[in-house]
Parts: structure tokens; C-alpha cells; sequence
């Protein structure tokens, strides 16, 4: 069985005996980095074997935000199952085969692959969603407060030498210098936040503000939150505290307005 699966899966499969059966990790990694892996059973009294998963496959993704009991992705995963011939236990939590024959498993094990990496796209297609919608949300809203006073221009860098590093927003007020907006759903938005600054003041040698805007803090590590806090003006968290960390964005752009009563009393 061994040589099967290693003239199926080339130079990078390893294989391990386990009290289960066996243990197979592939070459092939989750979009998290980690690696994508199965078990094959020892054959029953009727000397079928199953292939499956460790159980944490469905809860990974849930944890990712990709709920697969909400109608849209249910469908999706159903149909990815019956695509490639698997079934999912909801008590033992687990994506397993139908009962098998020997000469069944390396083809099987294929297809139990190639399953397992189209179900990280249902997270991959969430996390798209979700940044699209927090980026439409916080435009419209900058849009509305920044009527008139400010420029906002989409996907753009902050300056003509920063091509490869576009923020989200980049807002431009009279007598202000510019602020970069970068709308941080991941670790990732905060390091490409970071990068801009740097090349900034160092590449381009312009005064600017770099904003990261937080989406909410269990989409980024705390780690990264701290070195991001530690290099730009601003990094506020939006979810729960919408209102005030627009503000913080506003004030930057265009300057402190203190309320109307208060010019009043200084008049």
C-alpha cells in the first residue's frame, strides 16, 4: 500500500504506522500554512478500509468565520462530497470514505486531497467577502464625513515612487499632509501598512500619516497589532467602536473641529 500511495503522491508523501492504520501527510499545505494529511484504517472483518481526516478539518474552518451550516456553504459543502465521493460525520465531527477495497485506496486518497483543498476555498471565498464588505462600509462612511473637506481616492499609493504599495484610501485635505489608509483584516494588511511608512519616509522622503484600520482584533496577532502600533499613526480597531475610530481617521485627515458650540464660546 505504501508504494501505492508514494507513486501517487510523488517524493512528498510520508507515510507512519499508527494504531489506527496509517498516517499520511502530503506536500500540499492549508492557505494557514499547515499541512494537509489523512488516515487510511486497517481493514475491517469484511477487509474494507476507510480513509479520513482528524477531525479538526470542519472546526478549522468554523473557527475561520466559514460556517458551514449557513445555507450558501451548506449547499457548497454538500456538493463538494457528493463531487468527490466522501461523507461528513456531524457527531464524530470527521470527513471520511465509504467503505473501500484495497485497490481503491491511492485513487481515493487522490480525490480525498483534492477535497480537502477545495473546502479551504469555502474559508478563502468568506475572508473575500468579508474584507470587500468592511472595505465598501468604511468608504461610504469616509465618503459622507469627509464631503467637501477632503479627496479620497481608492487603491492608490501615496506617492507616485510607492507604486507597489497602494493603500486602501489615501484621504487629502487642504494644508494637511495626506493620510494612507490600509484596512487590516489580516496580519498582512498591517505589514503592507508598515512597509508604506517605511518606503515613505525613507524611499520617497515625504511627511505622511499611515492609518491601519483593525477589523476587529481576533483578525490579526496581537504581535503584529504591537509592531503596528509601534511604526504608524494610527491603528484603531473598528468593529464595536465604529463611530470613534472614524473619528480618529477623520481628525487625522483634516484636523481637530472642535463641535459648533464650543467655536461659538470661543468667538
Amino acid at each position: 500500500m505504501k508504494e501505492e500511495l508514494c507513486k501517487a503522491f510523488c517524493d512528498d508523501i510520508r507515510v507512519r504506522d499508527v494504531p489506527f492504520g496509517l498516517a499520511v501527510g502530503t506536500g500540499f499545505d492549508t492557505p494557514s500554512g499547515d499541512q494537509i494529511g489523512f488516515y487510511i484504517s486497517k481493514p475491517d472483518a469484511h477487509g474494507f478500509y476507510r480513509i479520513q481526516d482528524d477531525g479538526m478539518t470542519i472546526f478549522s474552518l468554523e473557527s475561520q468565520g466559514a460556517d458551514i451550516g449557513v445555507a450558501t456553504r451548506a449547499e457548497i459543502f454538500r456538493t463538494l462530497l457528493a463531487e468527490y465521493g466522501f461523507e461528513y460525520d456531524e457527531n464524530e465531527h470527521l470527513l471520511r470514505s465509504p467503505p473501500i477495497q484495497h485497490e481503491e485506496i491511492a485513487k481515493k486518497a487522490l480525490n480525498f486531497v483534492a477535497l480537502l483543498l477545495r473546502i479551504q476555498d469555502i474559508a478563502f471565498l468568506v475572508k473575500e467577502r468579508v474584507a470587500s464588505t468592511f472595505k465598501e462600509e468604511v468608504t461610504r462612511q469616509l465618503m459622507d464625513r469627509l464631503k467637501g473637506r477632503a479627496s479620497i481616492e481608492q487603491d492608490v499609493p501615496i506617492a507616485p515612487k510607492l507604486i507597489d504599495t497602494p493603500a486602501d484610501l489615501v484621504m487629502r485635505a487642504a494644508n494637511r499632509i495626506p493620510v494612507a489608509l490600509f484596512l487590516a483584516t489580516s496580519d498582512n494588511g498591517l505589514s503592507e501598512a508598515i512597509i508604506a511608512k517605511l518606503l515613505a519616509r525613507h524611499e520617497a522622503n515625504i511627511d505622511c500619516s499611515v492609518i491601519a484600520l483593525i477589523d476587529t482584533d481576533k483578525s490579526v496577532s496581537k504581535k503584529k497589532v504591537q509592531l503596528a502600533k509601534n511604526r504608524l499613526t494610527a491603528v484603531p480597531e473598528y468593529r464595536g467602536d465604529e463611530e470613534a475610530a472614524l473619528d480618529r481617521i477623520v481628525e487625522e485627515v483634516i484636523g481637530f473641529q472642535p463641535p459648533s458650540g464650543d467655536k461659538k464660546k470661543a468667538a
